[in-house]
C-alpha cells in the first residue's frame, strides 16, 4: 500500500489540474473580466497581467488609473495602451485645472484639430467663447496658425454678435476673417 502525501498550496494559490504544480489564483487570469489570458496581454509595473482591451476600458472609466488588484499608479501603461481620440480634449475644457490637459491633447501631432463635440460645435468655436477665451488665448493662437483649421462664417458671426472683441483680435492678427465681414468688426 502506498502512502501519497496529500499536499495542499498555501492560501491564494491553487493547484493545476494539469501540472499538478500550486500556482497564484489571478495568475493568468484577467482580474477585470476573470478570463484566462493567453494572448493580447498587458502586464502592469506592479506584475499583474490583463487583456489589453479590459486595461484599456479601466484606464478610460477610471480618473486615478490605479491596478484593478493591488491600486498601484498604473497611469504610464495606461498612457501608453489608449488610443488617441481627439474628442477627449472636451472632457478637459471647463474643469478647473484643465488648461494643462488641454494644452497637451491639442499639441499632439494625432490631435484632429477640426474636432467637434456632440453638439457640433468645433474645439475652436469653444475656445473661442467669451468665457473661456482669457484662459485658452494661447490655444486658440496656436489652432489658427494652423493652416487646416476650418472657419465657418457662423463661427465670425458669433463673436461679432457677441462683441467678443478678444477672440476678434486674434483670428484678425491671423488673417482669419472674412473679407465680407471685415466691415462689421
Amino acid at each position: 500500500m502506498s502512502t501519497q502525501k496529500n499536499t495542499r498550496c498555501k492560501r491564494g494559490t491553487r493547484k493545476n489540474k494539469k501540472t499538478g504544480k500550486c500556482e497564484e489564483i489571478l495568475y493568468n487570469t484577467c482580474a477585470i473580466c476573470l478570463n484566462k489570458v493567453t494572448s493580447n496581454s498587458i502586464k502592469t509595473k506592479c506584475k499583474h497581467q490583463f487583456h489589453k482591451s479590459c486595461l484599456i476600458g479601466w484606464c478610460k472609466s477610471s480618473d486615478t488609473n490605479t491596478c484593478p488588484i493591488c491600486r498601484a499608479d498604473i497611469n504610464t501603461t495606461c498612457s501608453k495602451i489608449m488610443p488617441f481620440n481627439s474628442s477627449e480634449v472636451f472632457r478637459y475644457i471647463y474643469l478647473e485645472k484643465g488648461y494643462s490637459k488641454v494644452d497637451e491633447i491639442v499639441r499632439n501631432p494625432k490631435f484632429d484639430i477640426n474636432v467637434k463635440d456632440v453638439s457640433n460645435y468645433s474645439i475652436l468655436f469653444i475656445l473661442s467663447r467669451s468665457t473661456l477665451i482669457r484662459k485658452y488665448k494661447n490655444i486658440v493662437e496656436y489652432l489658427l496658425q494652423k493652416p487646416n483649421i476650418v472657419i465657418t462664417d457662423d463661427y465670425i458671426n458669433n463673436l461679432i454678435m457677441n462683441t467678443n472683441t478678444n477672440a476678434l483680435a486674434l483670428y484678425k492678427k491671423h488673417k482669419k476673417i472674412p473679407k465680407k465681414f471685415k466691415n462689421l468688426i
